[in-house]
């Protein structure tokens, strides 16, 4: 009854392994989560340099682009809440030297089927944007504002990019679409018109080449719908969009323009073809896989048996094999604990050994 018990453990140990494996080898998260950024800048998205392919911060798109500017996120990772983001001279919502130039919404988030008509106001160096829930710009979801720490200047592109650089992998799926774009400048003045389209007047994806793309199956005017269509995954490219400005914006300006959400799929968060969340996956399958053996073998020390040693060799070199393939994805925190783990399936290795020497003898 003993030997039934021990093997069952040992069994379950094995399948869980084999399970956990299996799981977290479909795992293919990347770090970078599928977005949508949409905005004003100093620079066109071609400009950045650094960021192309083979070069320093290729896989980290093109937010590590020096600029000025103001930026609003759109992502499928964590909570998805919309975040407002600006620079100067420095990253595309990094700041400047003095401060951090980002701020998230703390009750709107990126959600299937949403329409939202937004407003970007800058007004010096006050930064504000709304979210309204009706084409009128009358029923206000929620604002979020900064003060910001300097003055991002010569603002006259439009940029909208996904800067999805890091490896094609499951980062999730954003598309949707923008349209009724319109900017005004001296909005505490003597508001003028610099930019205003529907994307009614295109004939083709690029509207007679007045907008710059990078990659015109991501993002690109549907002339079909008359609006700017968009599909963020995370593909290994730095898809975006441009166009330039007739002026300058000066420092008091107003953008406005309508947002939609059409298909959404959250960030995997390292979940595997099972959808197990890691912590969970953990749990269920990594700690029977680990426990299980040191039980089987206490239950059956004194029974003398080839297979149930072999068992407990292939079972310790699974997981001592798992460690050592997501070596290079191991980050500093999960080190120790990675080693722990390895010490553990060669303790079991060890086990399996001493049983088959037990049977030879």
């Amino acid at each position: 009854m003993k030997n039934k018990i021990g093997y069952t453990f040992l069994i379950i140990s094995l399948f869980c392994t084999l399970l956990y494996g299996f799981d977290k080898l479909t795992s293919d998260n990347p770090a970078d989560a599928s977005l949508i950024r949409i905005g004003l800048s100093d620079i066109d998205s071609s400009s950045c340099k650094v960021c192309e392919l083979n070069e320093i911060y290729y896989d980290s798109g093109c937010k590590r682009c020096i600029q000025d500017g103001v930026v609003l996120t759109s992502h499928v990772s964590n909570e998805r809440l919309y975040n407002l983001g600006w620079s100067n001279d420095d990253g595309m919502y990094y700041g400047d030297n003095q401060c951090d130039g980002s701020k998230s919404f703390e009750n709107t988030f990126s959600t299937i089927n949403d329409t939202y008509y937004i407003e970007i106001i800058k007004n010096e160096q006050f930064l504000e944007t709304n979210f309204y829930t009706d084409e009128n710009f009358s029923s206000l979801q929620e604002s979020v504002s900064i003060e910001m720490c300097s003055n991002p200047t010569n603002l006259k592109y439009i940029r909208i990019s996904n800067e999805d650089g890091k490896p094609a992998g499951d980062g999730g799926k954003l598309y949707g679409y923008i349209d009724d774009i319109e900017i005004l400048d001296n909005y505490n003045k003597k508001p003028t018109t610099i930019f205003s389209s529907s994307f009614n007047e295109c004939i083709d994806k690029t509207c007679s080449n007045l907008w710059k793309f990078h990659n015109p199956e991501k993002i690109f005017i549907d002339i079909e719908n008359d609006y700017l269509s968009f599909y963020s995954e995370v593909m290994g490219t730095n898809d975006y969009a441009h166009l330039k400005l007739d002026e300058e914006l000066s420092d008091s300006w107003l953008m406005k323009f309508k947002f939609h959400i059409n298909e959404l799929e959250e960030h995997p968060h390292g979940k595997g073809i099972l959808k197990l969340d890691p912590d969970i996956r953990q749990i269920i399958l990594g700690i029977p896989a680990l426990i299980f053996p040191f039980i089987s073998y206490g239950i059956t020390r004194k029974t003398k048996s080839n297979y149930f040693g072999i068992m407990m060799i292939i079972t310790g070199l699974l997981i001592l094999g798992s460690i050592l393939f997501n070596f290079n994805q191991i980050n500093l925190s999960m080190t120790n604990l990675s080693i722990g783990i390895s010490i553990i399936s060669v303790l079991i290795i060890i086990l399996g050994i001493l049983k088959i020497k037990v049977r030879k003898k």
